[in-house]
């Protein structure tokens, strides 16, 4: 799928814009989350305790890790969080480039990638910045290492899966096959950012974040190639 795809039967000034505006308004928000963390607001406690005390008591997580091994739920979800793996996001990235390429399509290849890799290297940066310890439960049944805001999975998912939401809600299907997809694939994002938050590595906060700004990062480089790159 390309710009030709994108640009049949659909505004695109009308949805580029609306592209742009929403993704000023996720990295807004992200920014306001961002500050609330990094000072460890009184709200963004109270909001991850809620959180997690609702994620993972239903069910509830096992209470050991011998028992964790031997519970179909907790072994599911430990499967499910791997699809949202950076290294695995990005090989899929550049098969998606190569892919393209060999069709010819160069640059809308280059872009998916580039838009992943990029999204990712910030992520990097912004954890640095912000350099929040990951939670209590981290290395109780599952070990995560780095920085906990905001969460590489959910990022991950949201830069990747999203970008291939907006390319199918932009894209010339019909509107049965669309609607499927889209739905398939907003579950899917939901569910990377759930196994985080049940698997004890990350703050609903951290996985929040990590939404925000993939969502934001995917809405403004989807408006970056409609707006320069459209007639290739």
């Amino acid at each position: 799928m390309g710009y030709q795809e994108i640009a049949e039967g659909v505004g695109i000034p009308k949805w580029n814009r609306f592209l742009w505006i929403l993704g000023g308004v996720l990295f807004l928000l992200l920014a306001l989350e961002a500050v609330c963390v990094k000072q460890n607001s009184l709200w963004v406690q109270h909001l991850d305790a809620f959180f997690i005390e609702l994620v993972r008591s239903h069910p509830p997580v096992p209470a050991s890790a011998p028992e964790a091994g031997h519970a179909p739920y907790f072994q599911a979800i430990k499967a499910l969080t791997f699809f949202a793996q950076s290294k695995l996001v990005i090989a899929l990235a550049l098969l998606i480039a190569l892919f393209y390429a060999f069709q010819k399509r160069y640059v809308f290849g280059l872009w998916f990638a580039l838009s992943v890799l990029s999204g990712e290297i910030a992520l990097k940066g912004f954890k640095e910045w912000i350099a929040r310890a990951r939670p209590p439960t981290n290395g109780e049944l599952y070990l995560a290492h780095g920085f906990s805001y905001p969460s590489g999975h959910a990022l991950a998912a949201s830069l990747f899966y999203g970008l291939l939401l907006l390319l199918v809600s932009l894209g010339n299907l019909n509107s049965a096959l669309k609607w499927g997809l889209c739905s398939v694939l907003f579950l899917w994002i939901y569910l990377m950012a759930y196994t985080r938050v049940y698997l004890g590595v990350h703050y609903p906060t951290d996985v929040l974040g990590g939404v925000l700004m993939g969502m934001a990062w995917a809405c403004w480089s989807v408006g970056v190639y409609v707006k320069w790159f459209k007639k290739i």
